[in-house]
């Protein structure tokens, strides 16, 4: 819940917001151009703000920032015509009568709720001019009546609600000369009634309301369906949002758009700002013009959907980002693809790229573009295409399965570097007639190829064999034996280089020939050992002797050595132990048992 601080800070918003109001020239501004965005209240012709936090729970309540009422009703029976209710974030369990023209203002409309515990109707209004904003209006009564909001009287506005699972009407309007827009409506038995007619349901272009159970297209992509939402006999919502709103936004403005393609073009986003988009099917074509990063919420759900037709993203301008999109249906013909590219340092990450003539293309002399940790799958032709004079792409951590063609085909390109990919049941998985490296050096490793024929005779989890690419004279010289992960589940390499076989003699080692089955030492011994690993490093190797609860040394660089120096009068059979340790936790264990004299 919010704090006093965040309290204070509201109220010196609203002193500022009454300072701008004595500087800014005569004039009405609508309720909805103050609070289009934020829910902060404004006292523009506002004698009072009223404030309610279901914090307060010990009171005293008077309905000020330092002692707010507990509950909304009591913020509205001590309010006067004109004032602003203002709620902070919290759930508040009451069935409230509005009987006097005021602005109820929600902190923020996802956390600030209003609970009818299944019981009447939530939210009564029962005068004119009344508006309602920033809250979630949620279970009503199942009473024929009952509603998450009912308007009795005329010339209010609810807007920017969320008007959710309520067992009778999620909205019930009585009379006229209403207007309600931006709202989404969630899983009510009814979403809405108008009975009077002589109400609007949207702002126009500007979109009307969000239902959960519209079922139109929206064939221009404008964010707004192609046909009508019925409220009610003779009214309807004629511009419904095929997206909740509050959906798409500027994350450095705190502006909200119908599509994502409106919020890159708007003349208030700017290079380097961040567009989000929620998780939805967004049936768009992008093409994003501008230094930003567009992101989805979660590529599994976060859709933008081609619909068969053209490039479904394309990137023109530099050091743009796309991350954690399912990108799908693009054209058939043979230039298109899910993500085109045509500009320098483009960074595609974490996405699923499907059901395209190429999933990716990289259009001619492009220049340090990154794709990583992609999946990119069951495309017509290429997973990914780079053309002539593409350089210094970097491709790693992705998987290219089921493409028709190839995983990833290069066409006179060089100085590419590409590893650490998995490349599965494609029909070729891969072809480059350039000069391209096609691995991370050892112990590094290159890619994993499902049609490996080689083998891994010291078990470091990479082919003792290049895999050969074809159209030219490039090889993957690390091929991974077991598909890339990202994670390091492959265990270190340990390797004993001292003691082997035979008679040592402080270090000098003798009659190895002779002595093939036996290691005895005399005097003290370097213990020498080599620790590799593919994945994540080595952390550290430890050595013991004879008891593996404690290690009498632990060496964290290499070369990993250890002098052993004390020796028991007694005891001369003992085993030597060395355990090393990757980066995370796999290990490998070598065990020697040796004779020990002096």
């Amino acid at each position: 819940m919010t704090t006093r601080k965040n309290k204070q800070k509201a109220s010196q918003a609203v002193l500022v917001l009454c300072i701008a109001g004595l500087l800014i020239a005569s004039g009405s501004a609508s309720i909805a151009e103050v609070t289009r965005n934020e829910h902060q209240p404004s006292p523009l012709n506002r004698s009072t703000t009223i404030y309610v936090d279901d914090d307060n729970t010990a009171g005293p309540w008077n309905g000020t920032l330092e002692y707010p009422y507990q509950f909304i009703q009591d913020g509205i029976d001590h309010a006067a015509c004109s004032d602003v209710v203002y709620v902070f974030n919290g759930t508040y369990y009451e069935n409230i009568v509005i009987p006097i023209s005021l602005e109820l203002c929600g902190e923020h409309k996802d956390i600030t709720i209003i609970d009818g515990g299944l019981y009447g109707t939530v939210v009564n209004i029962y005068a004119d001019g009344v508006t309602v904003t920033g809250f979630t209006v949620t279970r009503c009564g199942t009473n024929l009546n009952n509603a998450g909001i009912r308007l009795h009287s005329s010339y209010n506005t609810i807007m920017e609600n969320i008007i959710s699972d309520n067992d009778n009407y999620g909205i019930r309007v009585l009379a006229s000369d209403n207007t309600m827009y931006h709202n989404n409506f969630y899983d009510n038995l009814y979403q809405a009634s108008d009975e009077s007619g002589g109400n609007d349901w949207d702002a126009g272009a500007d979109g009307g309301n969000y239902w959960s159970d519209y079922n139109g297209t929206d064939d221009d992509e404008d964010g707004i369906g192609d046909l009508p939402y019925a409220t009610g006999t003779s009214s309807s919502d004629d511009y419904p949002l095929i997206h909740p709103y509050g959906w798409v936004t500027n994350q450095n403005t705190s502006e909200i758009f119908l599509t994502i393609q409106d919020a890159i073009c708007d003349g208030d986003t700017l290079d380097t700002h961040v567009i989000f988009a929620k998780n939805d099917v967004y049936p768009e074509h992008i093409t994003i013009c501008k230094d930003l990063l567009v992101y989805g919420e979660d590529y599994r759900d976060t859709i933008i959907d081609g619909r068969g037709t053209g490039d479904v993203i394309t990137v023109c301008a530099d050091n743009a980002t796309v991350q954690n999109f399912d990108v799908r249906n693009s054209g058939s013909e043979e230039q298109n693809a899910g993500i085109l590219i045509t500009a320098d340092h483009v960074y595609i990450l974490n996405s699923l790229i499907h059901h395209h003539f190429h999933g990716l293309r990289i259009t001619d002399d492009c220049e340090h573009t990154l794709i990583y940790r992609n999946i990119i799958k069951d495309n017509s032709w290429n997973g990914m295409t780079l053309q002539p004079g593409c350089t210094w792409t970097k491709i790693y951590e992705n998987t290219m399965s089921d493409n028709f063609n190839a995983g990833i085909g290069v066409a006179e390109a060089s100085t590419n570097y590409i590893y650490h990919n998995n490349f599965l049941e494609n029909r070729y998985h891969a072809y480059d007639d350039g000069i391209n490296v096609w691995d991370d050096g050892y112990p590094s490793g290159g890619n994993y190829w499902d049609d490996y024929t080689g083998v891994d005779a010291n078990g470091d989890g990479i082919g003792d064999t290049p895999y050969d690419i074809p159209q030219g004279i490039n090889q993957d010289r690390y091929p991974l034996m077991a598909p890339y992960s990202g994670e390091d589940t492959t265990p270190p390499v340990l390797t004993v280089l001292s003691p082997l076989n035979g008679v040592y003699l402080r270090n000098l080692r003798l009659f190895s020939r002779i002595l093939r089955q036996h290691t005895i030492l005399l005097g003290d011994l370097t213990i020498e050992a080599e620790a590799t690993d593919v994945g994540s490093g080595i952390a550290k190797v430890e050595f013991y002797i004879d008891d593996i609860m404690n290690p009498d040394f632990i060496d964290t660089q290499e070369p990993y050595s250890w002098t052993w120096e004390k020796a028991s009068l007694l005891k001369h059979r003992h085993t030597i132990t060395i355990i090393a340790y990757d980066n995370a936790g796999n290990t490998d264990v070598a065990m020697i048992n040796v004779l020990r004299f002096l």
